[in-house]
């Protein structure tokens, strides 16, 4: 018998609620048009002791999902994956994860080998970011980082190692999955360019937190650029 969502999602209340809670802010914040953006959380270590079996398991957003409808209800938006060395299954088996599942999963793999205790991976399309990903200085990573930090204090304190930069690439593509990974090192943030912003965190709340300060620094940066050309 195939394991059910409402089973797991009746063990991860708490869970659920911050998925609901992180999905209506960006939206709130136009973050997330139509059905951009998506999520994954590794539920391993719930799930295994309802389902059992040497695998991952992983809630994810499921194909054409809203963030808008992740807010009244997570669970018709998500489903749950299990991976492991023969590949994957998809449950329930008539849903198909996000376009971007294939970049998340390698994320995620990449937090287990590296002894991360991040779970979550976020994506989202603020504006800001979208907009600083097109300027030149996008191409210098050391130089993207030093205005987003001098923009923000904080941005420092929450992100010490800094924000990783990957180049375009077609959304959903394995390209865009394998520069993500080649990208982020021990980052928690990453830059899509010209698409938008990947945060990870211990929680969706957490990755949430990136996620904000990521975009307020570049909001200010942005700013400070078009005043200095006004005042030049």
């Amino acid at each position: 018998m195939p394991p059910g969502l409402n089973a797991l999602s009746a063990r991860l209340p708490g869970l659920m609620e911050e998925l609901r809670a992180v999905a209506q802010q960006i939206n709130l914040r136009g973050w997330a048009e139509a059905n951009a953006g998506n999520v994954s959380v590794n539920v391993t270590a719930e799930a295994a002791g309802l389902f059992g079996g040497a695998c991952q398991w992983y809630l994810v957003s499921r194909g054409g999902s809203r963030y808008r409808q992740m807010a009244s209800d997570p669970l018709p938006q998500v489903l749950l994956a299990r991976v492991d060395a023969n590949g994957e299954e998809h449950f329930p088996p008539s849903r198909k994860p996000s376009s971007e599942w294939g970049c998340h999963k390698l994320l995620q793999q990449h937090f287990l080998a590296t002894g991360s205790e991040d779970r979550v991976v976020l994506h989202a399309h603020p504006n800001s970011i979208i907009m600083l990903s097109q300027l030149d200085l996008y191409n210098n990573e050391t130089a993207v980082n030093s205005l987003l930090r001098e923009s923000l204090a904080e941005l420092a304190l929450f992100l010490p190692d800094g924000i990783a930069t990957a180049p375009a690439a077609p959304p959903g593509s394995q390209e865009l999955a394998e520069c993500s990974l080649k990208a982020i090192g021990k980052r928690r943030a990453l830059i899509w360019q010209g698409h938008g912003l990947i945060c990870t965190g211990r929680s969706p709340n957490e990755a949430l937190d990136h996620l904000e300060v990521v975009e307020k620094a570049a909001a200010i940066a942005l700013h400070r650029i078009i005043l200095t050309k006004i005042a030049t």
